[in-house]
């Protein structure tokens, strides 16, 4: 008698890549050249650096911390397990506030993009509109399955990539030494506003939040997600590097005075 036997095969390690940097990738970076303007190319980077080092080494210990559950198992279930009940409600409080700040943000954001985007079209769809109609396509993706959302974010994370470098390629062929080094102000100072960097840091290198799903995702294979961390946390690191050196070489630093004023909106950052 024949038996079927059947291959189950692994996830692939680039689904699990493009879900952190998609995560950490956002609009959020274009502001991060108006944002560090005080503190410079030289200290921002410090600044990134420092700060990716620290987030990549505490997602880990949350993957650490994972592995001693089953497969599953949420930060609610393994914070009051490790610190009781009354941390358990600060640390569920604390994650609801930046996740639904966070889903604002991009339903907002998404909304007006494709309010424009449509009107181009001569289709007049409201901006409220268009963001719910985004909510509820990015929850569709969610609720198929992790590899769903593993292979749109890699569509989008794609795009996102693709456009970014069409868009302001060409600002890195005219990255100016003198700008970047700041030479035009001698006497300038820019330790002081570097602490003032940091929280928007911890910010753009938030990702924590999708390691029990890629626990849920690759099953208890430590040296896979290990992987996609450092390798998800490197790209975003990477891009936001060359974003910096592409605006803060051809911006010279006294002109984010009046950027900033004027919102520090990427519109604002491009006119200039």
């Amino acid at each position: 008698m024949a038996t079927l036997t059947t291959t189950q095969t692994s996830p692939s390690l680039l689904g699990g890549v493009v879900i952190i940097g998609g995560t950490i990738i956002g609009a959020g970076m274009f502001s991060l050249p108006v944002v560090m303007s005080g503190a410079w190319f030289f200290w921002s980077m410090a600044a990134l650096i420092f700060t990716w080092f620290c987030m990549l080494h505490s997602g880990l210990m949350i993957l650490e911390a994972n592995l001693n559950y089953r497969i599953g198992s949420s930060f609610d279930t393994i914070t009051k397990d490790l610190l009781g009940k009354g941390w358990n409600v600060v640390n569920g409080i604390s994650i609801a506030f930046v996740l639904y700040i966070l889903t604002y943000a991009y339903i907002s954001a998404s909304g007006s993009i494709l309010h424009h985007t449509f009107a181009e079209m001569s289709l007049n769809v409201p901006a409220r509109a268009a963001g719910f109609g985004f909510a509820l396509l990015v929850a569709f993706v969610v609720w198929l399955s992790t590899k769903a959302v593993s292979r749109m974010t890699a569509i989008v994370l794609g795009a996102k990539v693709i456009t970014f470098f069409l868009t302001f390629g060409s600002l890195l062929g005219h990255v100016q030494p003198a700008t970047l080094f700041n030479v035009a102000e001698s006497n300038a100072s820019y330790a002081p506003y570097l602490l003032m960097t940091l929280p928007f840091c911890l910010a753009s290198f938030g990702y924590h939040g999708n390691v029990p799903s890629l626990m849920k995702y690759y099953g208890k294979d430590p040296k896979t997600i290990v992987k996609c961390l450092v390798y998800g946390t490197l790209m975003a690191l990477a891009l936001y590097t060359i974003w910096l050196l592409a605006t803060m070489g051809n911006i010279p630093r006294p002109e984010f005075i009046g950027i900033a004023e004027k919102g520090g909106n990427i519109d604002v950052l491009v006119q200039a």
